[in-house]
């Protein structure tokens, strides 16, 4: 059985976020013969191609996820260019009141942010809302390359994925 654990995240270089949620979806370790890509969806499989896998597997991967990414760019790109103009106001009301920082006490640039983030709320609503389809599709799509590639390149060598 083909499979990655936690433990072999962690001797890769895999952050305490991702350990805990790998840990929580596989607590026995994910099967990569068996796990499909629902299951993977959210996970940092970019970061696992990368680590886990030899650089064929990583050019594979780079080569199978382009158009998925170059979609997502094009989707996000005017949802993006919205929220940039949307915000722009609020942007500029917070770098007037934090451009003498070290002049203000923390209060004044704390409330400044906060001043920013209620002013910008619902442009960054709006972009999520606008976004949130081609982010699944981008996910979902990251998610049938890494299984593809690391049921293509997984070496079962000792446990251990390839160089």
């Amino acid at each position: 059985m083909k499979r990655i654990t936690a433990d072999l995240l962690a001797e890769r270089g895999a952050r305490c976020a991702q350990l805990d949620e790998f840990r929580a979806r596989f607590p026995d370790g994910l099967d990569v013969e068996t796990v499909t890509p629902d299951e993977v969806v959210g996970l940092h499989v970019v970061w696992m191609v990368h680590a886990l896998l030899p650089a064929a597997a990583w050019e594979a991967f780079v080569e199978t996820t382009a158009p998925a990414r170059r979609a997502y760019e094009e989707a996000m790109a005017p949802a993006w260019k919205a929220y940039r103009e949307a915000t722009a106001t609020a942007w500029e009301a917070y770098r007037q009141a934090t451009a003498t920082a070290w002049e203000a006490s923390a209060e004044a640039e704390s409330s400044a942010w906060e001043a920013f983030v209620e002013a910008t709320a619902p442009a960054w609503r709006a972009y999520g809302e606008a976004t949130a389809p081609a982010w699944k599709a981008y996910r979902e799509a990251i998610a049938r390359a890494a299984i593809a590639v690391f049921r293509e390149y997984w070496q079962e060598e000792d446990g251990r994925a390839g160089p």
